[in-house]
Order: structure tokens, then C-alpha cells, then sequence
């Protein structure tokens, strides 16, 4: 076996060779040199920046999580509870994440207006008065989590129901539950709630007093049926809702008389809200029937003349032409006893019945013309909008 020694066995490789120069090792350019500092710095910057708006975001899901827990939790309360007494805070506790604070500014000079409104839709939809937002420029809604929006979408107004839908870009929204008006009856308890006077999510009790009452506003464009409350109803209360003790939305709350609250409120049964609001979330506009017709009611004497026993139904002082009136000929001197087969009660009436129908559907009127009764076919047109 050859036992010379392995030429290489000795060679140390870690170590440069004897009379090998050693290559420089590469120095980085000093803009490399500055790049981790330059991503700390900016880095830094962001979170100094961006942490007060997460913080703040922070803050608005937790006082939301907590508003949704409340609510549901009221929710199940009141399936078990019995008196309308026992009932109240919580229904205040299920309906308040749903009512928002509407903050306007006029379109000419620097007046600012305050208002109420509901949650009816997850998806950012808000109802509320048309007078609220009318001839404004600026409108801001704040919700009950804190969080305000001053981008707003005016969806669609309808001047004659005095309603307005507007939407927000919002996400973990609480809509109220749409409840029905025309089941309630006088004495049953209520509950209003908005920002009367500025002061946010203020709760007032009372029962319904009375339904179906006309333009509590002398000279009022508006053609509306309200429901009547003694629960407290102030400036700033307008647009927010009426609720019953299960929670449930059953008005839009309106007007009252006078300057302050006296013990009178009216509100806008649901049953026309949801309506509204559904035609103009779908068209972006509330068409309402017309006739075209001057009415006022008739008198003791009209009426024995026409071989009536008492005064009922209205008389047509006038009509326009064209109209619907003039086409499905009607004249002036009649009687309007029936539309649709109801007795038709006075000029209020009538005129409710009527912007209730859709543009273009028929309907049958009966008249008594000279003492003697006719029945006549209508075809309604679309009503004029109104203003204020």
C-alpha cells in the first residue's frame, strides 16, 4: 500500500491561499444602506396615522355590538312581557340603534336644521319627512353607534305624503321592523322616539288618540291621514318613528299643533310609509291618482233638493279640462255618494282615496245628478306634484 501523504489533506480551504489576493468583499451603495431606515420611518408614519381611525373604527364596532346586543335582547324580553309599563324600555332599547339624527343645512343662507329618521333596510335605507330635507344643501346622519355620514343620497321625495328616502354607504346597520298600523286601535301604547331639539334619542310615551285624522296644518299642500298620539312630539322630532310595544314601526312622526307640544302628535300610519318608500326606493318617485276636480261638501239644502235625507258625499264645484273628471263625465252640480262602492264621507276623504290609487286604474263613482243617481266609470291620471 503506498503511504505517501494526500497532497491536498493539508490544504486548509477556509483560508486564503499564500500569494492569492483576497477579492474585496462588495459594499452597498448607500441608498441600500438607507432603505431599512426609510421603511421604518414610513412604517412608522402610517401606524401614527392610521391608528386614531382604527381606534375610532374600534370604538364604533364595539358601541355597535353592544347597541345589536341590547336589542336583540329586547327583542326576546318583550315576546314574555305583559303591561305596556313593563315594556316601554325595552322596546326603547330594540327600536333606538334604528333611529339616526339628521343634521341639514338650508340652500340659501347658513340656517341649520335638525331631524329625525329610521333604519328600514340593512342596505343603507333611511326614511324620513320630506320637510326635514327639503331646499337643503347639506345633510348629515349620524347614527346611534356615533359613526356620521355626510355623503347622503336623497333617493327619492314625495312632497304630498311629506315622506323622503335617503341611503347611506353603511355596513352593520339595525333596520326597524315594519309593523301595521291599521291594526291598532285608540288607547293602545306608544312610544316615540328622535332628536327633539337637538337632544339625541329622546324617548316620550303616550297612546294612540285617535286615527285617521286630516291636514292638522291650516293651508298645508299636503294630503295625508294621520295617526293622532299624546306621546311628546317637538322640533326635531319629525321624520323619527312611532313605535308599538312589540318594537315595531307603525308611523313616522309628523307635525304638531301649534309651536311646542301641547299633548296633540300626528304621525303617518306605516301602512302608507312602506308603500312610499317602496315606490320610490324602486322608481325614485311617489305618482299618486288624480281626478281634477274642486269639491267642498254640500249642504242641508243641496242635499234635500238632490232627495237626500242628510248631507253626505261632496259636490263638484268644478273640474279642469282637460281631466279625468271631464272624460268620464262628471258635472259640475254632482254629488259624489261612492267610489269603489264606499261611502265617500266628505272633500278629506275623497281626496285620500284618490292619491292612494295608481295613476291609470278605473274607478267607479256614483253620482246623483238632479235626483237622480248614475253610475259612472274613471280613469284616474297621475297627480301634479306639489311643493312644501
Amino acid at each position: 500500500m503506498d503511504s505517501s501523504p494526500n497532497p491536498f489533506s493539508s490544504i486548509d480551504v477556509s483560508k486564503p491561499l499564500a500569494g492569492i489576493p483576497t477579492p474585496p468583499r462588495p459594499v452597498p451603495p448607500p441608498h441600500r444602506r438607507r432603505l431599512p431606515w426609510m421603511l421604518f420611518l414610513l412604517l412608522f408614519l402610517v401606524g401614527i396615522l392610521t391608528i386614531p381611525w382604527l381606534a375610532k373604527q374600534i370604538v364604533f364596532a364595539v358601541t355597535r355590538g353592544q347597541e345589536r346586543a341590547k336589542a336583540e335582547i329586547a327583542k326576546e324580553m318583550l315576546g314574555g312581557l305583559g303591561q305596556p309599563e313593563q315594556r316601554i324600555a325595552w322596546v326603547a332599547k330594540a327600536a333606538g340603534p334604528s333611529v339616526v339624527g339628521i343634521q341639514t343645512r338650508a340652500a340659501r343662507g347658513r340656517g341649520m336644521g335638525v331631524g329625525s329618521g329610521v333604519i328600514v333596510d340593512e342596505g343603507g335605507y333611511i326614511l324620513t319627512n320630506h320637510h326635514v330635507i327639503a331646499n337643503t344643501r347639506y345633510i348629515s346622519i349620524e347614527l346611534s353607534d356615533g359613526r356620521k355620514f355626510d355623503k347622503v343620497r336623497i333617493v327619492g321625495q314625495d312632497p304630498t305624503t311629506d315622506l323622503a328616502v335617503l341611503e347611506i354607504a353603511a355596513a352593520d346597520l339595525i333596520p326597524m321592523r315594519w309593523g301595521d298600523s291599521n291594526a291598532l286601535e285608540i288607547g293602545d301604547a306608544v312610544v316615540a322616539i328622535g332628536n327633539p331639539f337637538g337632544l339625541e334619542h329622546t324617548v316620550t310615551a303616550g297612546i294612540i288618540s285617535a286615527k285617521e285624522r286630516y291636514n292638522p296644518t291650516p293651508g298645508s299642500s299636503r294630503v295625508q291621514v294621520y295617526l293622532q298620539t299624546d306621546a311628546a312630539i317637538n322640533q326635531g322630532n319629525s321624520g323619527g318613528p312611532l313605535v308599538n310595544m312589540r318594537g315595531e314601526l307603525i308611523g313616522i312622526n309628523t307635525a304638531i299643533i301649534g309651536e311646542s307640544f301641547q299633548g296633540i302628535g300626528f304621525a303617518i300610519p306605516s301602512i302608507m310609509a312602506k308603500r312610499v318608500y317602496e315606490e320610490i326606493r324602486e322608481c325614485g318617485e311617489m305618482k299618486h291618482g288624480w281626478l281634477g276636480i274642486f269639491m267642498r261638501p254640500p249642504t242641508a239644502q243641496q242635499a234635500a233638493s238632490m232627495g237626500l235625507e242628510k248631507p253626505t258625499g261632496v259636490v263638484v264645484e268644478s273640474f279642469l279640462i282637460p281631466s279625468p273628471a271631464q272624460d268620464a263625465g262628471i258635472m259640475v252640480g254632482d254629488i259624489i255618494l261612492r267610489w269603489n262602492g264606499e261611502d265617500v264621507r266628505d272633500p278629506l276623504h275623497l281626496t285620500h282615496t284618490i292619491i292612494l290609487s295608481k295613476p291609470d286604474t278605473k274607478a267607479t263613482v256614483e253620482v246623483i245628478r238632479n235626483g237622480q243617481r248614475k253610475e259612472l266609470e274613471v280613469v284616474l291620471g297621475t297627480r301634479p306634484v306639489t311643493r312644501g
